[in-house]
């Protein structure tokens, strides 16, 4: 497990220095992308950078309790049984009590501080299925959608999918449903199953868009912006001027225009608009470059694993971390439709955030599992030499 990794001794190493990176461009591209609006809202020109730290430090601080509870703990029954429900229950909160914010209730209050439940339900769900598909790859048998703890998996994550649907937010949604499919698939699921779950998920994302007028105005100002550029085409018209105006090395940091209440949730899901703008596409190519080398060391993490559930996890983080930072890339350039998904480390979002600095640190718990297992081995075999060798002593010297 300590074996080099690119440039780093190790993919712990990879993992560290790479999540700190992204802090540290998330800081900065937050502060650029933000301080406007804080000051149009009354506030200080380092409000949400503040807010921003606050959570990296509660993140960091997570990071360390995870890794010395130990994955293994945390994905006892007991534990998945409290994570699960406990994030149940606040989504269900979320229809009664919860905060309402252009045209959807998807927070919660706690105190002066906002909880988004589904960005817990996609950590949830990962937990849930490491576990229990996990239970499959170690015992050798088959993964399936319609019998025992893939069924349960399948219909845990159903009532996730659901609740954050209402609320409503298809995107999450559909993200939750992907991380689930994702891991069902490496842990083994049968091909027919897998082609079969696909035309289902087409079929119904069609009948979603089909069913709200909204949804498929996305799609159709998705295909072709400019058919209401000054309407439901304007976000995305203005992201990819953001994007376009940016040029090879972008224009000097803190002078982009997008955020000057052109480019809407500048700060938030189309953060990367405002990077592309004062970083150009070279700045864009190293943070995708970022990005890439943090999935790969977790990967690497995943497949040294030598637990079923560890390998699971492992994976599951890489998906939910680089997977959303895709997602949200792609969203921002015109290649998917607005979902309302953000950069992870990025965009600025405490709960995003926590959940995205838990998920590695879950992963690095797997990391640290294993170079504990290895050392004990090691430990071990000097001892089972030795042994064998006063038994082949007796044999030629007996007493």
């Amino acid at each position: 497990m300590n074996k080099k990794f690119l440039f780093w001794e190790n993919p712990k190493q990879a993992v560290w220095h790479t999540m700190l990176a992204l802090l540290l461009i998330g800081c900065i591209n937050i502060f650029s992308a933000s301080y406007i609006r804080a000051v149009a809202d009354g506030s200080s020109t380092f409000f949400y950078l503040t807010r921003y730290v606050a959570y990296s430090v509660i993140g960091l601080v997570a990071i360390y309790c995870v890794r010395k509870l130990n994955y293994r703990h945390l994905l006892s029954k007991n534990a998945v049984a409290f994570v699960y429900l406990g994030t149940l229950v606040m989504l269900v909160l979320v229809d009664f009590i919860g905060l309402e914010s252009g045209g959807a209730r998807r927070w919660l209050g706690i105190g002066g501080l906002t909880v988004q439940p589904s960005e817990f339900a996609k950590l949830a769900i990962i937990m849930l299925c490491a576990r229990y598909l996990g239970l499959h790859l170690k015992k050798s048998k088959p993964v399936s959608f319609l019998e025992g703890n893939g069924r349960m998996c399948l219909g845990a994550t159903l009532a996730y999918a659901f609740l954050v649907q209402q609320q409503p937010d298809m995107g999450t949604a559909a993200i939750i449903m992907a991380l689930m499919f994702c891991m069902y698939i490496i842990a083994g699921l049968p091909l027919r199953q897998i082609i079969t779950v696909c035309c289902v998920a087409v079929a119904g994302a069609l009948y979603l868009v089909l069913s709200a007028g909204y949804r498929a105005d996305r799609i159709r100002v998705w295909l072709d912006p400019w058919i209401d550029e000054v309407g439901d085409g304007y976000q995305m018209v203005q992201s990819i001027l953001s994007i376009g105006s940016g040029g090879w090395i972008g224009t000097k940091w803190g002078e982009g225009s997008s955020k000057f209440f052109y480019l809407p949730e500048a700060h938030t899901d189309f953060a990367f608009a405002v990077f592309c703008q004062e970083n150009g596409f070279l700045g864009a190519c190293l943070l995708m470059l970022i990005f890439i080398i943090l999935g790969c060391a977790l990967l690497r993490i995943a497949v040294c694993s030598k637990d079923e559930r560890g390998f699971l996890l492992a994976a599951g983080v890489s998906f939910l971390v680089v997977g959303q930072a895709a997602a949200n890339m792609a969203m921002v350039c015109g290649l998917l439709p607005v979902i309302g998904v953000p950069l992870v480390f990025i965009s600025y979002g405490g709960s995003s955030l926590l959940v995205s600095m838990i998920a590695i640190g879950l992963a690095l718990s797997v990391y640290d599992d294993e170079v504990e297992r290895a050392e004990a081995a090691a430990v071990a075999e000097p001892k089972e030499r030795r042994n064998d060798l006063r038994v082949v002593s007796r044999r030629w010297h007996p007493e």
